[in-house]
């Protein structure tokens, strides 16, 4: 294998390529939390909870919801690396639009108590 990439000139790989595998690097470098998958690598319920950070009922509730797709059906749904993915962003959007949509409520003019309100 080493002498498969030793054969390879720089030049042969395009440079979207680089800079994607460098990136890359950079992050893996950067952050421990980084996971790396196929994106059609499937998980279990539990398996999807974990990288979620939420417990595996949520992510069962997150299905009977739509908001996550399952391949296969009855106890042994999967789900997809590539759906996780989708499900992460869309949620990590949704949350700074509500945070934004907060942001422009306040002013300077706001009252301390109004802007700390619990449920």
């Amino acid at each position: 294998m080493d002498k498969m990439f030793h054969e390879l000139d720089a030049s042969d790989v395009p440079k979207s390529a680089r800079d994607a595998f460098f990136r890359l690097v950079d992050v893996l470098e950067s952050n421990s939390d980084v996971i790396v998958l196929p994106s059609e690598t499937l998980m279990t319920t539990q398996e999807a909870a974990d990288l979620l950070g939420v417990s595996r009922m949520t992510v069962v509730r997150l299905i009977e919801r739509g908001e996550l797709a399952t391949e296969g059906g009855g106890v042994h749904r999967r789900i997809a690396a590539v759906e996780l993915a989708r499900y992460r962003a869309s949620s990590m959007a949704r949350r700074r639009a509500a945070l934004h949509e907060l942001a422009q409520e306040i002013d300077d003019e706001t009252p301390p108590d109004q802007i700390v309100n619990t449920r």
